[in-house]
């Protein structure tokens, strides 16, 4: 069913709020009713899936925009230390452990849990 183009105009207050149905309707009253109600259901489910297709068309801009930051910001890493050595230097002697040991527990720490 094509909707492009074509707007019927329902006082809103029919569609949402419809008369009770009675016996007393006929059928052309009752295509009438429940038509009105099914263009109002078809133009908003309209809206919605073309808010849909737009928010996916953000999502995807944004992502392109993220990707290009984090190349960029690669790019930028790699020529930051591009060129630069790594230097292992010596601890100063305060901060060696005794004994090859690498913990520092009960040596002033605060940490007497052995």
């Amino acid at each position: 069913m094509e909707l492009t183009g074509r707007r019927e105009r329902h006082p809103i207050a029919l569609l949402r709020d419809p008369p009770p149905i009675s016996s007393s309707y006929g059928a052309e009253e009752l295509w009438h009713l429940t038509h009105g109600m099914q263009q109002l259901v078809l133009a908003k489910s309209a809206r919605d899936a073309q808010r849909l297709l737009e928010l996916d068309d953000e999502l995807a801009i944004a992502h392109r925009q993220i990707e290009s930051i984090y190349h960029q910001l690669y790019a930028h890493d790699l020529e930051f230390w591009r060129g630069r050595d790594v230097w292992v230097v010596p601890l100063p002697p305060g901060l060696r452990t005794r004994g090859g040991n690498t913990s520092r527990r009960g040596r002033g720490t605060g940490d007497d849990s052995e």
